[in-house]
């Protein structure tokens, strides 16, 4: 890995955040792109960020606009209840059993305030139960509105795994910095758009806005970024993953066929490039909202172990982990999206060269034997 991509995956994976709760990474955002003149930031009224960067003469009809979010499930400080109580908030995916014993952490200035949660509070019953609030004992008081996290190492980056606090959606926000980092060093020829969404973990709330408001430019082929959990067919390690679908809807064919056409092109010019191609229907991703609201879109993902913090085979929370060669193979595949966006026709050319191609060969045949 880059020692650049790694700083920057390092500090990523190392912010606080939550639903509502994304300041750190904004913050981190904007420094990133004031640093480098090539890049133009914009922020919308439901502050998504939404980073542009040309390089080059020419139009480019279709560019390609990666988009990922910034929040993971987590924690706010609504008040103390005690002298070391404190009430907390609750946002996001993640089961009622692994809540009660597990050990948080709020910053509060230069510091962490660590604490353990003693209650819940649920809405609905059994596997349906979803936490609302939650009771928690700390070791000194949380201002209100303190973002909350479970209390894990910090990001540990291995020759064959990177391990996180939150790799969902952070290392997404982190390959498409890194592809950034690339194309500004490099001074690639090409036009892109980087979209960062907020809330995404309580129903695509910023990605709703985003598609209201009009922040992505109405000719761009939208790419979701998502790290989603492993399946039986979408191994870790396998290189990243070119979303057919997720569990709500299929997305648009001529934007997946085009990510698939890229990815055929790296595979034959490095061959340390892998990827995968399969339906990911473990959950629902921003690409299904973009699909619905008229974009032309796909998505990409990094498969991801423990998902949302659950350790299932040990029934605790725990790291989320992703391979680090997935990761190194989903920033080049990013770096080749921007540069080939000229090529998007709004089908499948190949595809289409080949159907051709075989109606030609039989069209005889056809007309012969009818």
């Amino acid at each position: 890995m880059h020692a650049n991509h790694r700083k920057v995956l390092t500090e990523v994976l190392s912010l606080p955040t939550v639903p509502f709760g994304e300041h750190a990474v904004i913050e981190y955002i904007r420094r990133f792109c004031k640093r480098r003149p090539a890049l133009s930031l914009t922020e919308d009224q439901a502050g998504n960020m939404l980073v542009r960067y040309r390089r080059g003469r020419g139009t480019i009809r279709h560019p390609v606009c990666l988009t990922a979010h910034l929040d993971h499930p987590g924690f706010t400080a609504e008040r103390m209840t005690g002298a070391r109580n404190l009430r907390a908030r609750w946002r996001g995916g993640v089961r009622r059993e692994y809540f009660v014993g597990s050990r948080i952490r709020f910053p509060v200035g230069d510091r962490w305030v660590r604490g353990v949660v003693k209650s819940v509070r649920a809405r609905g019953r059994g596997k349906e139960a979803r936490v609302e609030t939650a009771g928690v004992t700390v070791g000194s008081p949380v201002p209100k509105g303190a973002v909350g996290m479970w209390d894990l190492p910090g990001p540990r980056i291995g020759d064959r795994l990177v391990r996180a606090p939150a790799c969902d959606d952070l290392a997404g926000v982190a390959g498409m910095l890194c592809c950034l980092e690339h194309l500004c060093r490099q001074r690639v020829a090409g036009e892109g758009y980087f979209l960062f969404t907020r809330a995404e973990e309580v129903g695509f709330i910023g990605a709703l806005a985003a598609c209201r408001l009009r922040t992505i430019p109405a000719k761009c082929i939208v790419v979701a970024v998502e790290t989603s959990s492993e399946l039986p067919g979408a191994r870790i390690g396998n290189g990243p993953v070119l979303r057919v679908g997720d569990r709500t809807s299929v997305y648009t064919p001529a934007a997946t066929a085009f990510c698939r056409t890229v990815a055929d092109g790296l595979v034959r010019r490095d061959r340390s490039f892998a990827y995968q191609r399969k339906l990911m229907d473990g959950g629902t991703c921003e690409a299904a909202v973009y699909c619905e609201l008229g974009f032309q879109a796909t998505g990409i993902c990094l498969a991801l172990g423990n998902y949302h913090n659950m350790d299932v085979k040990r029934r605790r929370i725990a790291s989320e982990y992703v391979s680090t060669g997935d990761f190194e193979n989903l920033e080049k595949w990013f770096v080749a999206l921007v540069k080939s966006g000229r090529s998007y026709t709004g089908h499948d050319r190949g595809f289409h060269a080949r159907l051709r191609k075989l109606e030609k060969e039989h069209a005889k045949l056809l007309r012969a034997t009818r």
